[in-house]
């Protein structure tokens, strides 16, 4: 739930509990107000009743009368306004003060006076639902118009609350907008109170998140661009120490140590450029059969010297990509199929569209990895079994992290699984196009 609406249904909560509330004791002090009101009445009717002279008896009264009046002197009914005439007994105890009775189906207070002089009984009675009805009516008048006025006030507190979250709202906007890179400070033109201190440590946090990104950033592209020249040096120096002196074991153990460690420098500059976050999506519609053929050819060298069986089988499908992401991509999950498919083993590669997916499946006969590690394969070095891996291919663990950024910038998936010729198959899912680059 949003704070808005939150804040809304609290506060009209609240106020909707407190108007209860004030409407329950209002019902009470309308009521004591209505029985002092009322029976001040009764006292008045009493004392105007003392003074009629003659014996008035009505035979018929209306059936809602407000008032039911009795007068008796010397036991002897002197005037009877009742809604029913046939009552002819007194209303109450012949006792001076209020009471309640009840009569003509319905109760009613009772005031019984005595005129000492004439010797008479006056009787005044009111129904009780009259003054019932008098506060009920009193504390309608009164809520009624709070009521109507509730959606209004709940639009005015939307509207307040609205205007005062602005701010966080810009904040919020902001922080979506900015991309992975983006560390400029946040700046909103009207600030709160509360929301200035949020601000500031926001803009703090990204100055600190700048310096450890710049940091981390560089580090590894420096530190390989460092090492690159030295290795070159040694490469050469091997090279012609192996020429003079004769290529002995130990020279080619060296010689192969070097080469590794090339390998893997190469693979960290690799896996720094193709970082989600340092790239530039400049996609353009591209060919995957063709890219895909185009790498074929390029590792075909390796294929021939292990004497394997590759196959394609595609038509002719276009996504969106860069063509040096793409193929850094294939080589190295085409290049992996290759080094880890033993000699006259076979490489199979498919292409196919299906729901607007171009999906491409490869396939090998090698040994594949156990299912524990499907995930862990694409953390950066990390490998399957280590350098203790069955196929006995030396390698850094850092092909399948670069294809994992890759895939990430291409908002693509992938997936590993058993192949059906016993090895691995790697499954990549793109969104497909057309040769203009239409979806």
């Amino acid at each position: 739930m949003s704070i808005r609406y939150y804040l809304v249904l609290v506060l009209l909560s609240s106020i909707i509990l407190v108007c209860f509330s004030a409407s329950i004791s209002g019902y009470k002090a309308s009521m004591l107000e209505a029985d002092k009101v009322f029976d001040e009445q009764l006292k008045s009717i009493s004392l105007a009743m003392i003074n009629v002279e003659g014996k008035l008896e009505t035979k018929k009264r209306h059936q809602e009368s407000n008032f039911a009046v009795q007068l008796w002197r010397k036991n002897s009914l002197y005037l009877n306004l009742l809604p029913d005439p046939s009552i002819r007994t007194p209303l109450g105890d012949f006792t001076v003060g209020f009471s309640t009775v009840n009569f003509s189906n319905q109760r009613w207070r009772l005031y019984t006076d005595h005129d000492v002089g004439s010797d008479r009984w006056i009787f005044v009675a009111q129904p009780i639902k009259y003054r019932f009805k008098l506060a009920e009516n009193m504390i309608l008048s009164a809520v009624t118009p709070l009521i109507l006025s509730m959606p209004f006030l709940a639009l005015l507190i939307s509207f307040t609350i609205k205007n005062s979250l602005k701010p966080l709202v810009k904040l919020s906007r902001q922080l979506k907008t900015k991309q992975a890179d983006d560390f400029t400070p946040i700046a909103i033109l009207k600030e709160s109170n509360e929301l200035s201190p949020v601000i500031d440590t926001l803009n703090s946090l990204l100055q600190r998140v700048e310096n450890a990104f710049l940091r981390e950033k560089y580090f590894a592209s420096d530190a390989a661009h460092e090492l690159r020249n030295p290795l070159n040096g040694l490469n050469i120096a091997i090279h012609n120490l192996g020429i003079k002196m004769g290529n002995s074991n130990d020279l080619i153990a060296i010689q192969n140590g070097v080469q590794r460690m090339s390998h893997i420098v190469e693979q960290i500059l690799m896996l720094n450029r193709t970082h989600p976050d340092h790239l530039v999506k400049t996609f353009t519609p591209i060919s995957l059969t063709q890219t895909v053929q185009s790498v074929v050819m390029d590792l075909y060298p390796q294929i021939e010297s292990k004497n394997q069986e590759i196959s394609l089988e595609s038509n002719d499908v276009f996504i969106l990509a860069e063509q040096f992401t793409l193929k850094t991509l294939l080589q190295n999950l085409i290049g992996n199929a290759i080094k880890y498919t033993p000699d006259n083993g076979k490489i199979s590669i498919q292409i196919e569209l299906f729901n607007q997916e171009v999906i491409l499946l490869i396939q090998d006969s090698g040994p594949g990895i156990s299912e524990n590690d499907y995930e862990r394969v694409f953390d950066r070095f990390y490998r399957s079994g280590g350098d203790q891996h069955k196929s006995k291919v030396i390698g850094c663990g850092l092909g399948l992290a670069i294809v994992k950024h890759i895939i990430e910038v291409y908002n693509a998936t992938i997936e590993l699984s058993r192949s059906e010729m016993g090895g691995l198959t790697v499954k990549v899912k793109f969104l497909a196009c057309d040769d203009k680059g239409i979806s």
